[in-house]
């Protein structure tokens, strides 16, 4: 109970700010709260994390917790990310940070009852399966995560559910086949409920691109779903390329006019052949990409994830990079206020 309490008082306290900040309704905000204290605070782990036997691969201090305000055309929308983590993850009494996982599953439903779970139940066993098989003679990877599942929240603006989105990592079933992380992955979305391997044209482009020379290094980090109908669901690929010029996450994606927001963010005026000025060898340096796939798409819808973390001064220079990509707008305002406030 003091653990849950702890990350209430801890971390409720920062969603609450958020929320404030991006003007949700106080009721709406009171019910956000209460569905975080309720049900995800009691599946966050020890009430310390730096003294945790589990570090999360979710933020690099291993904190299984990340918040996020979207940015878009109309208002903002908070979100936010979990690794559930037991009491005892780490320890001989839970290895492998099972326990946690499907019981936060389970009481998730009983407040979401709406969400859907075809797939859900497809690529947890597809993807943990093998590590319930192996949870007696676990052996951690000492030069790596060790993080088999993360989960991810939208916050709405009104009435409607939260949706939930869950997240595997190939690397476990990857190791004990002898294959690829990206072979994996396409295994699983090929073989998956309501998937036709020939409308997933998406997938198949992709494989196509990963095999090309100039990208047959990428990292496949991880696949992330809905928790909704599967036959209107997105399925998306995270993976990772620890080059960072702009040349090369134009042959990744087409940014069209976002070149400006690369320079005013990363305060870097480079040739687009450059690297970042910054060279950094941490796990999670470099650019992070996903790629979204549904079937009867003929190629996938990528996205990036701007380093930040690894490339920047402080947050103060990337806020201010924001305020003049965006124009310093009344959105602007809330969010500098809300990062004041944390």
């Amino acid at each position: 109970m003091w653990d849950q309490t702890w990350w209430v008082q801890q971390a409720g306290v920062l969603l609450a700010g958020l929320l404030q900040h991006a003007e949700y309704r106080v009721e709406v905000q009171h019910r956000h709260l209460d569905f975080f204290a309720r049900v995800v605070a009691p599946y966050l782990g020890v009430s310390r994390p730096a003294r945790c036997a589990w570090p999360s691969f979710m933020t690099d201090d291993g904190t299984p917790l990340e918040m996020s305000w979207e940015w878009g055309s109309g208002a903002p929308v908070i979100r936010y990310s979990i690794e559930p983590i037991g009491l005892h993850a780490g320890t001989p009494l839970d290895p492998a940070n099972l326990a946690a996982a499907p019981a936060f599953h389970k009481h998730m439903l009983q407040h979401l009852p709406s969400a859907r779970l075809e797939w859900f139940d497809h690529f947890y066993a597809f993807f943990n399966g093998c590590l319930v098989e192996e949870q007696t003679d676990f052996a951690r990877d000492p030069g790596d995560h060790n993080t088999s599942m993360f989960y991810a929240f939208d916050l709405p603006r009104g009435d409607d559910d939260i949706t939930v989105k869950a997240y595997f990592f190939p690397k476990i079933r990857a190791r004990r086949r002898g294959q690829t992380n990206l072979n994996v992955l396409l295994d699983a979305i090929f073989s998956a409920p309501c998937v036709d391997p020939v409308k997933m044209r998406a997938a198949t482009a992709l494989r196509d691109f990963c095999h090309e020379a100039r990208t047959n290094n990428l990292e496949h980090e991880m696949l992330a779903i809905d928790l909704a109908d599967p036959v209107d669901g997105r399925i998306k690929i995270y993976f990772r390329s620890r080059k960072t010029s702009f040349d090369s996450v134009c042959h990744i994606m087409t940014l069209g006019g976002r070149h400006r927001l690369w320079k005013a963010v990363l305060g870097v005026d480079t040739d687009p052949v450059d690297d970042l000025p910054v060279s950094n060898d941490h796990r999670t340096a470099g650019i992070l990409y996903n790629v979204e796939l549904r079937q009867d798409d003929a190629s996938p819808v990528a996205k990036i994830y701007i380093p930040v973390r690894h490339y920047t001064n402080s947050d103060a220079d990337v806020i201010c990079g924001l305020g003049s990509y965006f124009g310093n707008t009344a959105s602007v305002a809330r969010y500098k206020e809300a990062m004041r406030m944390l």
